[in-house]
């Protein structure tokens, strides 16, 4: 059994008190951040054969941190799990420097593991018509409704990005067939123009209290300027809580 020596018990505590009482965090983070260290000082022990000292954590190595880390990938551990300890760690460490004068430029060196990118997920098509029928209950005014409702409809049925909907004018739905689209690397292509979606656009532009220029988008915001990506993505974000849909 690893014993952790008095002299580093007494700095995790006034660590601890650090974390909760100067950096407001709570109580679930605080314990986190415990559970973290326990577990690199424990390691540290074993891996040093001995008791966990002050001076044995001054010293350590990319080495031991690289082993840690391997120790905790074969004990199950995932990398969004070990990123989070390694950050609990170099918070230590950066106490131990401002507090204590203890340097270990060491920790700071070793990066996170990687977090495994995962696909976005998709909702289901009744969950799709659940959000379109629903999202004019969103927004202060008559002309927001019909623009969020048109915004989002014609992103399902023409299966475009963000961003590329919103760099849509006025001359990039002239033809009532197609729309141009400016997608990656400025190349447009053409969509085809939902009826439906189209209705939608063409309500939400006799509506909108603006004046837009040939060129201009023509999806606004409140004040009258563009829409930002952020702005409508908060929207749905608001959407999905209201009416319980998946992440």
């Amino acid at each position: 059994m690893i014993i952790i020596d008095d002299i580093l018990q007494k700095i995790t505590i006034e660590w601890l008190e650090y974390l909760s009482k100067q950096r407001a965090y709570s109580k679930h983070t605080t314990d986190s951040y415990h559970n973290d260290l326990n577990h690199f000082l424990t390691f540290t022990g074993h891996y040093n054969s001995g008791n966990t000292t002050l001076n044995m954590i001054k010293s350590i190595d990319i080495r031991l941190i690289r082993s840690w880390l391997s120790a905790r990938h074969l004990d199950g551990y995932s990398p969004a799990s070990s990123a989070r300890a390694l950050s609990s760690i170099k918070s230590f460490y950066r106490f131990l420097e401002k507090k204590h004068d203890i340097n270990c430029h060491a920790i700071y060196t070793v990066r996170s593991p990687k977090k495994p990118k995962t696909l976005p997920k998709a909702l289901t098509q009744i969950e799709t018509n659940t959000a379109i029928e629903n999202i004019e209950m969103l927004g202060e005014e008559e002309w927001i409704h019909l623009r969020n409702k048109a915004l989002l409809t014609l992103i399902y049925a023409s299966g475009l990005r963000i961003s590329e909907a919103l760099s849509i004018t006025r001359r990039h739905i002239d033809n009532h067939e197609f729309i141009k689209i400016l997608g990656k690397g400025s190349k447009e292509r053409l969509i085809p123009w939902i009826q439906e979606s189209r209705l939608l656009v063409e309500k939400y532009l006799s509506t909108m209290p603006f004046v837009i220029e040939s060129n201009e988008p023509i999806f606004r915001g409140k004040l009258g300027r563009p829409l930002q990506r952020a702005v409508f993505n908060k929207e749905l974000i608001h959407l999905r809580r209201l009416l319980g849909l998946p992440e």
